[in-house]
C-alpha cells in the first residue's frame, strides 16, 4: 500500500471531514494523522475500500473527541466559534466539479459551520457526506454504521435544520467591497461607516474563549453594534493593521499588531449587506495564523 500517495490523496477529504465536526484545525490534523497511523498498522487484504475506510476512522475519533470535550463546550465561556482557516486561491476545492467546489465553500462559511453544530454528532457527518460530498446512502453506512435507511432518515431530519440558513446571496464583488469598508471603519474609528454595511437586524458574536477580554453574549441591532465598536476602539494597541482576505471561503478581515495576528472577523452577508460579524480573539484559535504561513493548509 502506497501510503504517502493516499495521504495527499485522502487528507484534504479527511481533513475536511474532522473540520466539519470538530470546529477545530489542530485536532482536525491530528485525526488524520492519527488515521493513517492506524493503516499503518493493519495489512493491506484487510483493506477492501481505502477510502470508506479512512473516513470511517476520521469520523468515529472525532465524534469520539467531539463527544469527550463536550462538557468543556457547555462551559465555553461566550459564544463558541469555530477556528478560522485560510481559502485563499482555491485551495480548498477538492474536486473538478463545480457543484462540489460550490457546495464544499458554501459548507465552510462561519454562519454554516455553526449551522451544522447544532446538529447530533452523527447528523452532521451524514449530511455532510450526502450534501457536501455526494455520497450514496450505502456508503455512509458503512462509515457511520448505521443502515442506509437509517441514514436517509437522519440526512431528511438534518436537512430540515440546515434548509433554514439564509443564503450568502450578495456577489463576491458586492462582499469584498463590504469587508474593505468595514475593515476601514476599524481602521479610522469612524464607526459610523458600519450604518452603511451592517443590516439593522445584525447580530455580533465574539469569541474570546476567556482568554481575552469579549462579549460574552451576542451583540443584536446595528446600534448596538456599532456603539460596541466605539467602545471598545480607544482600547485597542495602537498601530495596528486590517487586511481582507477569504476565510473559511468568505472575505473576512485579519488584524494585525506587530505582525502578530489577535483578531479575525467573518461575516454573513445577505441583500448585499453583512447580517451577522463573528469576530474570533481567542488566541488559541490563531496560532496558525502566527506560525508564518498562513495558507490554507487543505
Amino acid at each position: 500500500m502506497d501510503t504517502e500517495n493516499l495521504y495527499y490523496e485522502l487528507k484534504p477529504l479527511l481533513f475536511s471531514l474532522s473540520y466539519h465536526i470538530l470546529g477545530s484545525l489542530t485536532d482536525a490534523e491530528d485525526m488524520v494523522h492519527e488515521a493513517f497511523l492506524s493503516l499503518q498498522k493493519i495489512p493491506e487484504e484487510k483493506v477492501s475500500h481505502v477510502r470508506s475506510y479512512m473516513c470511517k476512522i476520521v469520523t468515529h475519533r472525532s465524534i469520539d473527541l467531539l463527544r469527550s470535550a463536550h462538557k468543556q463546550r457547555e462551559i465555553y465561556v461566550g459564544p463558541w466559534l469555530p477556528e478560522p482557516v485560510m481559502t485563499e486561491n482555491g485551495t480548498c476545492v477538492l474536486s473538478d466539479n463545480p457543484l462540489d467546489s460550490y457546495m464544499l465553500k458554501e459548507s465552510l462559511s462561519t454562519a454554516y459551520m455553526l449551522l451544522l453544530h447544532q446538529l447530533s454528532a452523527t447528523e452532521r457527518v451524514v449530511f455532510l457526506l450526502r450534501e457536501v460530498y455526494q455520497y450514496r446512502y450505502n456508503e455512509i453506512a458503512e462509515i457511520v454504521d448505521k443502515s442506509s435507511t437509517n441514514c436517509r432518515q437522519i440526512y431528511s431530519r438534518a436537512k430540515k435544520s440546515i434548509g433554514d440558513l439564509p443564503k450568502n446571496d450578495s456577489s463576491k464583488v458586492e462582499k469584498e467591497f463590504l469587508s474593505e469598508k468595514f475593515a476601514k471603519a476599524l481602521m479610522t474609528g469612524n464607526m459610523n461607516q458600519l450604518f452603511e454595511v451592517l443590516t439593522s437586524e445584525a447580530t455580533l458574536y465574539t469569541d474570546g474563549g476567556g482568554k481575552v477580554q469579549a462579549a460574552i453574549r451576542p451583540i443584536y441591532g446595528m446600534d448596538k453594534i456599532v456603539r460596541y465598536f466605539q467602545a471598545i476602539f480607544p482600547k485597542v494597541p495602537k498601530g495596528f493593521t486590517c487586511s481582507v482576505h477569504e476565510i473559511n471561503s468568505q472575505p473576512g478581515v485579519i488584524i494585525k499588531i506587530v505582525g502578530t495576528t489577535f483578531t479575525i472577523v467573518t461575516f454573513h452577508f445577505h441583500n448585499d449587506r453583512i447580517s451577522d460579524v463573528y469576530i474570533v480573539m481567542n488566541p488559541e484559535k490563531l496560532t496558525h495564523f502566527n506560525d508564518g504561513d498562513e495558507r490554507n493548509i487543505w
